[in-house]
């Protein structure tokens, strides 16, 4: 069985802060990032044989987001993804096991694909392992989860949609120590990376949330 070997990584939240502390912050999360990315050994993309049936990536949602690329700067509405009911293996929550990530190394969840304020697709028991992980660094998850969403929004309500919450990830315990213990950041930087989000147009920040831990 092939194991990936990850460092630890400590979370990191940006509020309150002025303009020149907001970047200094982000130029510190960078920095972190990218000192941890340079040390990683991550999973290469399955081929389509060995992709599991359920996966993402055999789903309108793989992508979907590229459908509607902006063309004047500003970030498109549409579509969006909802990802819900996210399971989490308890041993990718533990702080006391090894850092690697194994071939068998799975999350699972539904999923909503909205195409606009009144059709969506729902997507049941849907599976993301570590051979489908873009090889990639995941740090712009660092910068991405720290800001909260722009516009109108339910607030701390979280739903299916079709508007977003206030934040991105849930305020949840389970959250909060996935992502401490680097499993979290790479699933979640897949996710983003597979339904088509592009890190460098960070002001599309409406159209991916994570409703709940399950």
């Amino acid at each position: 069985m092939k194991m990936y070997r990850a460092l630890a990584l400590l979370p990191f939240f940006v509020t309150g802060c002025s303009s020149t502390e907001m970047q200094g912050a982000l130029n510190s999360l960078n920095g972190v990032g990218q000192s941890i990315s340079a040390n990683l050994k991550q999973v290469s993309p399955a081929s389509a044989g060995t992709t599991s049936k359920n996966s993402l990536l055999r789903t309108p949602l793989y992508n979907a987001l590229r459908q509607n690329i902006s063309t004047d700067g500003r970030a498109p509405e549409w579509p969006k993804v909802v990802i819900t009911n996210l399971d989490i293996p308890a041993d990718q929550r533990s702080l006391s096991r090894s850092l690697t990530l194994k071939a068998n190394d799975c999350v699972h969840f539904d999923a909503v694909l909205w195409h606009d304020a009144r059709r969506s697709e729902h997507f049941e028991n849907l599976s993301l392992c570590a051979p489908d992980l873009p090889k990639q660094s995941n740090n712009f998850v660092l910068t991405w989860k720290s800001f909260s969403v722009s516009g109108k929004t339910t607030g701390q309500a979280r739903t299916d949609g079709p508007t977003p919450p206030y934040s991105k990830l849930p305020s949840d315990a389970v959250m909060d120590s996935w992502v401490m213990n680097q499993f979290g950041l790479y699933y979640v930087g897949s996710m983003l990376t597979l339904v088509g989000y592009d890190p460098n147009f960070s002001v599309d920040d409406r159209r991916f949330w994570i409703k709940n831990i399950k």
